[in-house]
C-alpha cells in the first residue's frame, strides 16, 4: 500500500494545513501565556514534533485548555501517533462538545486512519454547529469521494465553493472528485488551469499526475509526479495508477484505491 501522503499530498492539505518552511521553534521559549501560539506557528510550518511538545507543554500547564488539545490532537495525527490523538481530542470534545474544531479533528484523525464513514459524522457534526465551515465541508466532500460517492461530494465542494470560489485546495480536490466521478475532461482542464498560479502550482501536480494516469497519459504523469517523490516511488504510483484505471475504464468504484 502506497503512502496516502506520497500519493496524495494535495487531496489532504486543506486538512492538515501544512506549508511553507521549517520553523526552529525549539530556538524560542516562549513566556506561558504564549506557548500556545508559538506551537500553532511551528504547526503552520510544518514542525509537528516541536508542535506537539509545546502543545504538551500548555496542556501541562491548563489540562482544560480546549485549543492545546485540539493542537495535541492535530500533531499527533499528523506524526501518525493516532491514539494519542484520539484520547487528547477526546478529552477535548468532553470539555466542549460546541467547539467545530474539536469534531473536523477527530474527522480528519477518522480520515487518516481509513474510515471514512466514521470521519463524515465527524464533519456532520461540525457543520451542525457552523454550516459554512471550510475544513469540515472540505473533509465531507473527500470522505465522500474515498467512498466513491462523487455526485456527492461534489455537491459539498459546490456549496463551498459559494463562500470561497477561488480557494486553490478546494478548487484542486473539486477538479480531482470531477475525474474520478468520470468528467475527466472538466477537471484535467481546471487543474491544468490552476497548474499555472505561480504561487500555488506545484501544490496541483499529484492531483493532475491522478488524472492523466487515468486517462492513459502515463508520460504526463509521470512528468507531474517528477521531483514530488523518489524514482521508485513514481514507478510504484504508476502501477497503482494503472491498476486503478482497469476498474475505471470498466466503470468500477476506485476511490478507495486512490486514497489507499
Amino acid at each position: 500500500m502506497l503512502s496516502r501522503l506520497a500519493v496524495l499530498p494535495a487531496i489532504l492539505t486543506t486538512l492538515l494545513l501544512v506549508a511553507g518552511c521549517s520553523l526552529s521553534a525549539s530556538a524560542v521559549k516562549p513566556p506561558q501565556g504564549e506557548t500556545e501560539q508559538v506551537a500553532e506557528a511551528a504547526w503552520s510550518v510544518g514542525d509537528h514534533e516541536e508542535a506537539a511538545r509545546l502543545f504538551e507543554l500548555a496542556a501541562a500547564r491548563d489540562p482544560n485548555s480546549v485549543t492545546a488539545l485540539i493542537g495535541l490532537g492535530k500533531s499527533y495525527t499528523a506524526l501518525s501517533q493516532y491514539n494519542r490523538a484520539q484520547n487528547a481530542l477526546y478529552r477535548a470534545r468532553e470539555l466542549n462538545r460546541r467547539n467545530p474544531e474539536v469534531h473536523n479533528q477527530l474527522g480528519n484523525l477518522a480520515l487518516q486512519e481509513m474510515h471514512p464513514k466514521t470521519a463524515i459524522e465527524h464533519f456532520d457534526e461540525a457543520l451542525r454547529l457552523d454550516r459554512n465551515n471550510l475544513v469540515a465541508l472540505t473533509g465531507k466532500a473527500v470522505s465522500l469521494d474515498y467512498l466513491s460517492r462523487h455526485a456527492e461530494a461534489q455537491e459539498v465542494y459546490r456549496r463551498a465553493l459559494q463562500t470561497w470560489p477561488t480557494n486553490f485546495p478546494l478548487l484542486s480536490n473539486y477538479a480531482l472528485s470531477q475525474v474520478l466521478g468520470g468528467g475527466i475532461g472538466a477537471g484535467t482542464k481546471l487543474m491544468e488551469e490552476l497548474l499555472r498560479d505561480p504561487a500555488h502550482g506545484d501544490t496541483v501536480r499529484a492531483n493532475l499526475a491522478i488524472a492523466y494516469a487515468l486517462d492513459g497519459r502515463e508520460r504526463d504523469a509521470r512528468a507531474m509526479l517528477s521531483g514530488l517523490m523518489s524514482d521508485s516511488d513514481i514507478e510504484a504510483s504508476l502501477r497503482h495508477y494503472a491498476n486503478a484505471r482497469k476498474d475505471y475504464l470498466a466503470g468500477k468504484p476506485i476511490g478507495y484505491m486512490i486514497f489507499q
